[in-house]
């Protein structure tokens, strides 16, 4: 074990697991340019590296990409990657009330523990969680896509049909495009650029950054926006009354979501993200409005998509099954180098893979020294005049959506997000229930068609023969008995209310 640490030290592989999170950091905060991106752009120049240095490089780079997103998502609203999209809901309301110290900085030790929970749960049980993700077939992957979109309720509170019709509009936006089962193009009308579908980056980046840009604009008042004015401290890390605050349990709980979600091919942080905030949210006993409830909110996002970064690799390692786009490309690179994914690379070539997973867990600690030096420069970004900034943000909108494809379509898809977002937040409507329903549909729709596939017997019926089916359908039903009674509290909560005002009347 301390060869592969000494390994991980040496001057060539330290200098490319530095370089690949400063890039990492980067790259997340741009929107539209994820971790994917940045490791498919890098890839080309680690054909002459060591394979151990190369693969660090990208690990890195992987791990810190995730998190960068949070920094612009708290600070603007504007979401790095669609990882932080829950982020951007608390964390910016922390920031207009002259808190983003407060927000920027559980932000980035929610990131960092769970990045390190991740790691050291890649290096001592990748082999036994690989057994865990055999177990979810296409009902499971089904349920979970139904359980993720219970998380409407959570983010919808007060407007549970407005979220809900949101969250199936989203669904209906995914089904555009060609349909994998059959090769026929659905809702394209003809119009080619429909037949590949609208795209989730798009989509991400107009319900959230562009919307929030017009949002930023109508404002009568010039100078800089809400909260601008605050004091910033530079210490950006959080107290340890804020991190009591917000618990143990909430960090356990979102570290866990996040490693058995990582582990599921195809779900990733874009999923984990969503079903911790959801969990959080359900288990406040506070306000949800409280200083307390958005600083949870925060880290439960955070902790979980992080969390995800080294249980993602699990498949990756074991089976050669990626848990996400991330780590499809990681696939990709360990293969040009030579490391054919399976048990027999933990024992023929442990020299590389072990300090690969140490340097996995350094990346993170790496991540929290940069990030600290980064996040004190960019958390002054809330005192940039508004006629600067808002011209900034609709360009990296549009940098964001056209490199994905290279495709003007693509940023006419983000503009038109963008406008629907904005008469959505006008109308108490939820972007972020839209969101949601993109990102689940195709896996809900693919692991419903399977199921029926599979199925010998009415589909409930095979469901409830399946154990992990049966447990999550549990979970789901408790989830929605506890938003029912929570909106029949606060809907009785309101009537004396409204009583006590036509009586003054």
């Amino acid at each position: 074990m301390l060869n592969h640490i000494l390994i991980v030290f040496s001057p060539a592989n330290l200098s490319a697991l530095s370089i690949g999170v400063i890039v990492g950091l980067i790259i997340g905060a741009l929107p539209g340019l994820g971790a994917y991106v940045g490791i498919a752009l890098l890839i080309p120049l680690t054909f002459v590296m060591d394979p151990t240095a190369s693969i660090l490089l990208l690990s890195g780079l992987y791990a810190a990409g995730i998190y960068g997103g949070s920094i612009v998502a708290v600070l603007l609203r504007v979401p790095g990657t669609s990882a932080s999209a829950a982020t951007a809901m608390d964390g910016y309301e922390l920031s207009i009330r002259g808190k983003p110290r407060a927000a920027v900085g559980m932000a980035t030790f929610s990131s960092v523990t769970g990045g390190v929970f991740s790691g050291i749960i890649l290096l001592t049980l990748a082999p036994l969680l690989a057994r865990v993700a055999t177990m979810f077939g296409p009902p499971e992957y089904f349920l979970m896509a139904i359980f993720g979109l219970t998380a409407i309720g959570s983010i919808s509170t007060g407007n549970i049909l407005r979220g809900l019709i949101s969250g199936f509009a989203g669904l209906f936006f995914s089904t555009i495009g060609i349909d994998l089962h059959s090769g026929f193009f659905r809702f394209s009308f003809g119009f080619r650029p429909l037949e590949a579908g609208l795209g989730l980056v798009p989509a991400m980046i107009g319900l959230f950054a562009f919307s929030q840009a017009l949002v930023l604009s109508e404002d009568p008042e010039k100078g800089v926006i809400p909260g601008g004015t605050e004091k910033i401290s530079w210490n950006i890390w959080p107290r340890f009354g804020e991190i009591r605050e917000v618990g143990l349990v909430t960090f356990v709980r979102s570290y866990l979501i996040g490693t058995i979600v990582g582990i599921l091919p195809g779900a990733g942080a874009n999923i984990a993200q969503w079903i911790s905030y959801g969990e959080a949210k359900r288990s406040e006993k506070d306000d949800l409005d409280s200083d307390g409830a958005l600083l949870r909110g925060v880290a439960s996002a955070e902790a979980a998509n992080n969390a995800t970064t080294g249980s993602s690799l699990v498949p990756l390692f074991v089976f050669g099954i990626p848990g996400s786009e991330s780590a499809a490309i990681l696939l990709g690179a360990l293969m040009i180098h030579g490391l054919v994914p399976g048990m027999r690379l933990f024992t023929k070539q442990a020299d590389i893979v072990y300090p690969i997973f140490w340097g996995f867990i350094l990346a993170n600690i790496l991540m929290a020294v940069f990030a600290s030096f980064l996040s004190r420069v960019m958390i002054n970004v809330v005192r940039v005049p508004k006629a600067i900034l808002i011209p900034c943000i609709l360009s990296l909108c549009v940098i964001g959506a056209y490199t994905i494809t290279n495709s003007m379509f693509q940023v006419w898809a983000m503009t038109g997000f963008g406008i629907l977002g904005y008469l959505m937040r006008k109308t108490n409507f939820v972007p972020a229930a839209m969101l949601l329903g993109i990102i689940l549909g195709p896996i809900a729709e693919d692991g419903f068609r399977s199921s029926l596939t599979m199925a010998d017997t009415f589909l409930l019926f095979y469901f409830l023969k399946r154990p992990l089916s049966l447990t999550i359908l549990a979970m789901i039903a408790a989830v929605i008995v506890f938003v029912i009674r929570r909106e029949i509290k606060r809907s009785r909560a309101e009537k004396p209310t409204t009583r006590n005002a036509v009586n003054t009347q």
